[in-house]
């Protein structure tokens, strides 16, 4: 995959904000220290359905915020291609190519440490971002950069703006922040407005196939159209 720096010169390796690969390096250490490897969460398990039910044996699938790969597992053991994951924490990949070399699949998958709103990024059947807007203050410039990657599907889970839900979930993400600040290990959280996201979807000439809920999170599959 070209992670090379991008046209306007910025750094591919510099993340969005430090904070917040330090949180998840930090949340990958206690876990490992504990033994723990966790499953998939009820909302990813609810966009890994939808994706599996898509059929991806055969496609290239490019996952940002892959984490320690426990979505890009599965994909690759139902059949992808080509498995690429970039994750801003570098004890998540660490935990990734451990969990793909255990399992004797590191050849489909490629895994690496950078932030998905400023590397150059090789486009791929399938785009996956799970859990990952919502770590981004800039959520248009993560959209204008992963959008065009994605040659058929553009997959992701956000929490939901919408309703009483939006105002529940901004609620939550402000006292998840305010924890996080006490315990020392600050990482940002972000509602973003729905509207704007699935406006930029349809400019990019992606249109709605699958949309689903869970609590408070929003989970959306687009397929891209001749526009």
């Amino acid at each position: 995959m070209d992670l090379k720096p991008d046209s306007s010169g910025r750094d591919c390796g510099c993340p969005t904000d430090s904070r917040i690969g330090r949180h998840f390096d930090t949340k990958v250490a206690e876990r490992s220290a504990k033994c723990q490897d966790p499953s998939l969460i009820a909302v990813s398990q609810r966009l890994r359905d939808a994706l599996l039910s898509r059929e991806p044996a055969g496609k290239t699938v490019l996952e940002l915020g892959c984490g320690r790969g426990a979505l890009l597992f599965e994909l690759v053991q139902a059949g992808v291609a080509r498995a690429t994951g970039v994750d801003l924490s570098p004890a998540g990949i660490d935990a990734a190519r451990d969990r793909f070399e255990r399992a004797q699949l590191s050849e489909p998958a490629d895994l690496s440490v950078g932030d998905a709103a400023r590397i150059s990024l090789e486009r791929h059947d399938w785009v996956i971002l799970d859990r990952v807007m919502c770590c981004y203050p800039d959520v248009e410039a993560l959209l204008a950069n992963t959008l065009p990657a994605a040659g058929q599907i553009y997959a992701f889970t956000v929490p939901t703006s919408r309703g009483w839900r939006g105002v529940a979930a901004r609620l939550e993400e402000w006292f998840e922040n305010a924890w996080n600040t006490l315990r020392g290990d600050p990482c940002p959280g972000y509602v973003h407005d729905l509207d704007l996201i699935e406006e930029r979807l349809a400019t990019a000439c992606f249109r709605l196939r699958q949309r689903d809920r869970h609590r408070l999170w929003h989970i959306a599959v687009y397929e891209r159209f001749a526009g």
